[in-house]
């Protein structure tokens, strides 16, 4: 596909019943190959930046989203903070969990499991994968969230404090994982408080107050 993979253009979102728009957007791209750091205090519109981007909203959340917004990606995948509420509740292993996205697109078996074990692996997590997703840690659930996320192959990936859940050292890892998966050509946005790990990754930071965006910096440091 050519052009950016997201474009915004005198776009509002209101949630439903809101008096006030949660994002104001008159002009946004994002390009493939981006790792888009977006940051803001809490009710600034990082999260609901996320949630429009990748068509979740107002699809499938309610709310109403008026001016432009083209997404010119085959699959977008989303991640939050919350590891336990994406679940599927379906699978009784984390291969399985895995695989579930890429094998609900009618990929053949070999090829999903191929993905999914690709993605165990980069992770650092193959070894839990016969575990049953609900015995596993907050930590190791996140990464196999993020693995899930991965295996469908997703042209915009979205990450909402993705590394709440993780220890310093799997912190690390998974900015500098987001960092190799945005020089594959996947368009990544990471709303984020870690302002710090994400300047050693990030070539292009937004930073959001009350649903606008007040700077948008590309490369160099994120500023505190």
């Amino acid at each position: 596909m050519r052009g950016p993979v997201l474009r915004f253009a005198g776009a509002e979102f209101r949630y439903a019943g809101a008096r006030e728009a949660a994002l104001s957007l008159p002009r946004l791209e994002i390009d493939r190959g981006e790792l888009v750091a977006v940051i803001g205090p809490i009710g600034s519109g990082t999260t609901s930046l996320l949630l429009v981007s990748g068509g979740f909203a107002p699809r499938l959340i309610g709310g109403s989203l008026t001016g432009t917004h083209e997404l010119n990606a085959r699959l977008p995948a989303i991640v939050f903070a919350t590891p336990w509420t994406q679940l599927t509740g379906l699978c009784s292993t984390v291969l399985a969990e895995v695989a579930f996205g890429p094998a609900s697109h009618g990929l053949p078996k070999e090829r999903v499991l191929e993905v999914a074990r690709r993605q165990l692996e980069r992770l650092g997590i193959a070894h839990l994968a016969t575990r049953d997703p609900a015995s596993l840690s907050g930590g190791e659930l996140q990464r196999v969230i993020v693995a899930g996320a991965l295996a469908l192959e997703p042209d915009l990936l979205l990450l909402d404090d993705p590394a709440a859940e993780l220890d310093p050292a799997a912190a690390d890892a998974l900015y500098h994982l987001l960092r190799e998966v945005a020089a594959e050509g996947t368009a990544v946005m990471v709303a984020t408080p870690d302002i710090e790990r994400a300047a050693r990754v990030a070539t292009r930071t937004l930073r959001l107050a009350g649903g606008i965006i007040v700077e948008d910096r590309t490369a160099g440091r994120v500023p505190l």
